[in-house]
């Protein structure tokens, strides 16, 4: 049996491992305050905002802060505001921020089947009922960057800029990534027509028509920050993956050339804006500064 003594050297000794343990941690990552954004737990949104009629439907928007320009939220599929609670606040402390539900999600009005572009105007008569007003900067998680981009486009001379958060682009997927992946190719167009339709289904979209419009948007000349989870196909060899990340990062320079910021965003899964919310707060951040100056 263990004496106290021993018991006591046992302690001390678990404790500087795990202090040296945080303290490299630490060092990795640039510092205390980031090692505490990583670590804290997510912030959980609270509903404070309202159903606004934009003309026989209402749907749900929750607008913070002040300043210009003002940050639009876009969620992923079938999510909404509320998924957006650990950056929201924090985007609200530099310039005006809003965060929103889309037809048929959370406290929104169903709108029925409808495409890409459908929405877009949907969001912009929500935003001009609620009195918010341009120029805009949108963050788009996942789906939502597909409905950022087209709304983007369709909105282009109100715009200064897109914040893009591992997003869900099927038509760079197609035309980047499908062509090296050798014989994985038909395995990975079956599971993104898988999730076409998935999408189509929980939204209640036209993906199809949807995914003609997002193609045919144009965001060029407009600054665009990009955050990806980080992943490596395991089944490819080293410099497989790295062509393939090369040709992310390509194909979402190609949507404005000269104007890209891109990064992997490390120790963060699909949903960036749950697992390292300081990265999405300071890509927003660069890009409301950018759009100032």
């Amino acid at each position: 049996m263990a004496t106290p003594r021993q018991v006591a050297t046992l302690a001390v000794v678990v404790a500087a491992g795990v202090a040296l343990g945080i303290g490299i941690d630490v060092i990795r990552v640039g510092g205390i305050d980031t090692w505490l954004d990583r670590h804290r737990p997510p912030v959980v949104y609270e509903r404070l905002g309202r159903r606004v009629d934009i003309g026989g439907r209402a749907l749900y928007l929750d607008c913070r802060g002040q300043g210009s320009p003002t940050v639009v939220l876009e969620s992923g599929m079938g999510d909404g505001a509320g998924g957006w609670g650990s950056v929201l606040d924090a985007s609200a402390t530099t310039t005006r921020t809003c965060a929103y539900d889309r037809a048929g999600r959370g406290s929104s009005d169903p709108r029925g089947r409808h495409t890409a572009t459908d929405a877009a105007a949907d969001l912009r008569a929500l935003l001009a009922a609620a009195g918010e007003r341009p120029p805009f900067i949108v963050v788009g998680h996942s789906l939502g960057e597909a409905y950022a981009r087209v709304f983007a486009s369709r909105y282009r001379t109100e715009m200064r800029g897109i914040v893009m958060v591992d997003g869900f682009s099927p038509d760079l997927q197609v035309d980047a990534i499908e062509p090296l992946l050798g014989a994985l190719r038909p395995e990975y167009q079956a599971s993104l027509q898988s999730l076409r339709d998935l999408v189509a289904r929980v939204e209640d979209l036209d993906w199809a028509t949807s995914e003609a419009q997002l193609r045919a948007a144009d965001v060029s000349g407009l600054p665009l920050e990009v955050l990806r989870a980080p992943r490596e196909e395991p089944r490819l060899d080293e410099a497989a993956n790295r062509a393939i990340a090369a040709a992310w990062q390509d194909a979402y320079g190609s949507l404005s050339p000269g104007r890209l910021r891109y990064e992997i965003a490390w120790g963060a899964g699909h949903i960036i804006q749950a697992d390292r919310p300081d990265l999405v707060i300071a890509a927003i951040d660069r890009s409301v500064r950018a759009a100032r100056d």
